[in-house]
């Protein structure tokens, strides 16, 4: 990596960032320190950014995550999330790509080695059901439910042929939750692979007021 680019890339610490459920190959941070560390020097509306990769994630997980310091409306969410494979072979690879909020508290994660967040279902939906009269092999989340307090959710998978040729993928995903979200709730964001292993980033914009 250039030095520009880890200029720009500094790690992500000082107590606001922890990383949690690291199984992959290696998780990098990038420092923003106006996330949420006061308001009185931001623009009106206010916007924070932040980045993170895992390198060599292989048919595992990670997540991150950090406290709300002061109580926002959380106005939107802006994702840029992109993978390249560092191995060959024909075949599928996918990465999943959540966020959402942890009320009250630091959030719990799904043992395991793909580290999913352990997603609180809304008391505002019922279980999700099935119709599946071909036997399609159908396969559910843990538990099957709407989940609550979700503003990002991205999938991204593309075809790894023998050469590697063209299986580059990316997503760009604008979400405009207006959530509100109360001083000493958490963001998390969580990434978990299948498939031929890769690198993979995110890059997230907020804007809150």
């Amino acid at each position: 990596m250039s030095t520009s680019v880890l200029t720009r890339r500094k790690f992500f610490l000082g107590g606001s960032l922890v990383l949690a459920g690291v199984t992959a190959g290696r998780i990098r941070g990038l420092v923003s320190s106006t996330i949420f560390s006061g308001r009185s020097a931001l623009p009106d509306p206010h916007s924070a950014s932040f980045g993170w990769d895992i390198a060599n994630i292989h048919n595992n997980g990670a997540d991150v995550y950090f406290r709300v310091t002061n109580s926002i409306t959380l106005l939107s969410v802006d994702v840029d999330v992109a993978f390249r494979p560092t191995s060959l072979g024909n075949g599928y690879a996918e990465v999943l790509c959540v966020g959402l909020v942890s009320r009250n508290g630091i959030p719990k994660f799904v043992p395991g080695v793909q580290a999913f967040i352990s997603v609180a279902s809304s008391g505002d939906f019922g279980q999700v059901q099935t119709y599946n009269p071909n036997n399609l092999a159908v396969t559910p989340t843990s538990p099957f439910s709407v989940g609550q307090d979700s503003f990002c959710g991205v999938i991204l998978k593309t075809w790894v042929p023998g050469d590697g040729n063209a299986s580059v993928t990316s997503r760009h995903v604008l979400s405009n939750p207006s959530l509100t979200v109360s001083a000493n709730d958490y963001l998390v964001f969580h990434m978990d692979h299948a498939g031929v292993p890769g690198d993979v980033e995110m890059q997230v914009r907020l804007g809150y007021e």
